[in-house]
């Protein structure tokens, strides 16, 4: 079997079988890539309210607010923005059994609750399904890392197909002859397509494999000198005790939660010099704990380019402060990967290609199988008439 031979016959395998689920990561990815324009489309004022002369609330009178709207709940992150009217955000820790608590928003001004946002448990299905395949977090993530690998080898597998045995051929990939119809017509269309796709697939599989196998992400997060922590193995289930039904039958009122206000004023007079469009605060436990400050610039490089500062709760004092701008360009690749993933890295126009690029999966999927089973088709239709020729 030639080289040729063998990789067109992986090209279709892969096509048909890789494909068919690739079609459904393609389109939860299209639907994902504006998801924050479509929500704040389905809920007007869902996220923003009307712009005051007052000064928006400080964390501590939105953590005294949900302690009343809330009182069985603990905040663990607490977002706040600089935009006029734009509502905080604070998600509250996970119930027992529970990997993520749920997302509240209030009014920037006086910490009321605000209606929960419609559509969002359906973004949560689609980035489940594009991330995980519905599956579990680890088994999904390992099947959706070997989908990638099927999409980079199609992706290649197709280049080199195409490849030109004359480089003055190169301008004849992008020709479609307009007299073409029926297959002809969607082989040509399929191979233009497929090349002008093959540089967004790369980098959206690329950065797909970092994310899926620790194999890949330990050693790259390394060689840019951001080495990663150990994972932290999930504690084993302890037998359930009486008392422990006593307490799930009788909910108790969320603990007292420290004061952030202090460590809030010494973030700002720390940040007042660039200024700060967003900050994350990591709401702490104790008195004597220090408050991590996760915040990005006035005009952050994009939505990862984050700094961080820690603040000693009780006395103000800034232990550590870490600029985006100041690290290291491995850091600050790494930081970058999920926006090279979105497109969102070269602003609207790149989110705009990688949308395309999503979408045209199914397109893919469904053409491809459509040649493959005319190509069947002929093939019968040939050992047919070979047959009559013999007889």
């Amino acid at each position: 079997m030639t080289a040729r031979k063998f990789w067109t016959q992986c090209h279709w395998l892969l096509g048909i079988t890789a494909g068919s689920l690739l079609l459904l990561i393609g389109l939860s990815g299209a639907v994902l890539a504006f998801r924050e324009e479509v929500l704040d489309l389905l809920n007007p004022g869902g996220r923003h309210v009307a712009a005051r002369a007052a000064p928006t609330a400080t964390p501590d009178a939105f953590l005294r607010a949900l302690s009343v709207q809330l009182p069985h709940e603990r905040v663990g992150t607490l977002a706040l923005y600089a935009e006029p009217g734009r509502a905080a955000r604070a998600i509250l820790e996970p119930r027992r059994g529970e990997r993520r608590g749920d997302t509240v928003y209030l009014n920037p001004y006086d910490g009321e609750l605000l209606p929960a946002l419609q559509g969002a448990a359906f973004f949560e299905f689609a980035e489940s399904l594009h991330r995980w395949l519905l599956l579990p977090r680890e088994p999904g993530r390992i099947a959706a890392g070997v989908l990638a690998i099927g999409l980079l080898l199609l992706s290649l597998s197709g280049l080199y197909l195409r490849w030109p045995r004359d480089w003055r051929q190169v301008a004849a990939w992008w020709h479609v002859d307009r007299r073409l119809d029926g297959r002809a017509l969607w082989r040509r269309l399929h191979l233009v397509a497929g090349t002008a796709c093959l540089v967004m697939y790369v980098a959206l599989t690329a950065t797909g494999l970092f994310w899926s196998f620790d194999a890949v992400r330990d050693p790259v997060s390394a060689w840019l000198g951001e080495p990663r922590t150990p994972r932290a193995t999930a504690p084993r289930p302890t037998a359930v005790t009486s008392s422990d039904t006593s307490d799930t039958s009788t909910p108790k009122r969320a603990p007292a939660l420290a004061s952030v206000d202090v460590a809030w004023r010494a973030f700002e007079r720390a940040a007042q010099p660039g200024g700060w469009s967003e900050a994350i605060v990591r709401v702490p436990t104790s008195a004597k704990a220090s408050i991590l400050f996760t915040w990005m610039d006035t005009a952050p490089a994009h939505e990862r380019a984050r700094n961080r500062m820690t603040v000693r709760a009780e006395t103000g004092e800034i232990a550590k402060d870490e600029r985006h701008a100041a690290k290291p360009l491995g850091a600050r690749a790494l930081a970058a990967v999920y926006p090279l993933h979105m497109g969102s890295l070269f602003g609207l126009p790149g989110r705009i290609v990688m949308f395309l690029a999503a979408l045209m999966l199914p397109a893919f999927t469904v053409t491809g199988w459509w040649l493959y089973l005319g190509r069947r088709k002929l093939a019968r239709q040939a050992a047919a008439k070979r047959l009559a020729r013999a007889a």
